[in-house]
């Protein structure tokens, strides 16, 4: 579907933050874009695709990220862990 060829007379009015609008105006900026032209874009690939035209899911985090986060636990003389007095719940 050409869009220049396709002259515009249809609205659709929204509501957002102006804090939202300003991001994605910038965003789009960077790519040329109007607010306008990005939003007919997204319509667009929406028709094409059938649907939202992104992956909605959360990315699975890498080992990399998990392991910066991770608890790391000082090693006693033969190499075991030593956890936490806290983490003791007495039941040993």
């Amino acid at each position: 579907m050409a869009t220049a060829a396709v002259t515009r007379r249809a609205e659709i009015k929204t509501r957002t933050s102006a804090e939202v609008k300003k991001g994605a105006t910038e965003v789009y900026a960077r790519w040329g874009l109007s607010l306008n032209d990005a939003i007919n874009t997204f319509l667009i690939k929406s028709i094409e695709v059938g649907g939202l035209p992104f992956d909605l899911r959360p990315e699975a985090p890498s080992y990399d990220a998990i392991a910066a986060i991770a608890y790391k636990p000082e090693l006693n003389t033969e190499g075991v862990a030593m956890l936490p007095a806290e983490w003791d719940d007495g039941d040993e």
